[in-house]
């Protein structure tokens, strides 16, 4: 390749550089990328915050799971209820 050749190609990724830097800046500026982050406290600073959360979703977790054997053991206590009398 020629000097100028060099320097034109140069010149191309020194501008493509800059215009990717502005367009970085302009996507930082906007939060674009923590938007795409839920809110919730799981991701909170505060240590206490985070920890009552996971707690909050280990209770629900545990209630979605034993609510219907719970349903169930009382069902079959009724039954056998039923059938003593």
């Amino acid at each position: 390749m020629l000097p100028e050749e060099i320097a034109e190609e140069l010149t191309k990724a020194r501008d493509e550089i800059v215009s990717l830097k502005g367009r970085l800046n302009l996507l930082e500026q906007s939060n674009v990328l923590q938007r795409r982050l839920p809110e919730t406290n799981l991701l909170s600073d505060s240590f206490l915050t985070r920890a009552f959360a996971v707690m909050g979703h280990y209770l629900v977790a545990g209630l979605i799971v034993a609510i219907p054997f719970y349903i169930l053991f009382f069902a079959i206590v009724a039954l056998i209820a039923s059938i003593s009398r």
